[in-house]
């Protein structure tokens, strides 16, 4: 019997397990963006991966069903669709880098965002999210977080310890110079903070 030179073999072997260039290769962001399910399902179908997929102004009242199953997903965008809640399980997006679901109404964080420790890009900004994850600094790869006019009321110190943070959108959440400036404490003047004007939230009415 002939030996297949290691090359060949190799390939072989990767091909036998349907794998593909390690998924932290990937460059996604050259990969097509699709609009809809439909479409998507169809490229899974004649095997070709879906890396991003933009479900802008959908009417989505919920997280379409399929995504869930897609664990080559680096990129999801859901602005301005209807949604409330992400309470599924979606710790299988193992490799996602960013996840937009702005102008919505979420009321939380979506429940699964700890588990996507690859993320570098949140933005949840437009809801109605009125806390963060006591773990968030889980994302350890998190560059961008932006969770512009929510309606926040607690900062956990953990945010302090997103060692590769470059930006922290909180425009537009009602903060008191007190809490601005203890934000601000625990954060590397590295870290570009959006805050607006402190409230005067101690006021008598």
């Amino acid at each position: 019997m002939i030996r297949p030179p290691l090359p060949s073999l190799v390939l072989l072997i990767l091909s036998c397990w349907g794998a593909e260039a390690p998924a932290q290769s990937v460059d996604w962001q050259a990969a097509p963006v699709y609009t809809s399910v439909e479409s998507a399902q169809e490229a899974r179908a004649a095997g070709q991966p879906v890396y991003r997929i933009d479900l802008t102004k959908k009417r989505l009242r919920s997280l379409p069903a399929e995504l869930t199953e897609w664990t080559e997903l680096r990129e999801i965008i859901l602005d301005r669709n209807k949604l409330t809640r992400i309470d599924e399980d979606l710790s299988s997006w193992a490799f996602l880098e960013r996840f937009s679901a702005v102008s919505n109404a979420l009321e939380a964080f979506p429940a699964s965002a700890i588990a996507w420790t690859g993320l570098k890009e949140l933005d949840l900004g437009d809801n109605a999210i009125d806390s963060i994850p006591l773990d968030i600094d889980q994302l350890s790869e998190l560059r961008t977080l932006s969770l512009w006019s929510n309606v926040i009321a607690h900062y956990p110190a953990s945010l302090g310890d997103l060692r590769k943070l470059k930006t922290l959108d909180l425009e537009y959440n009602d903060m008191t110079l007190e809490e601005q400036e203890l934000l601000k404490s625990w954060l590397p003047l590295s870290v570009s903070i959006n805050l607006s004007a402190p409230c005067r939230c101690d006021f008598d009415e």
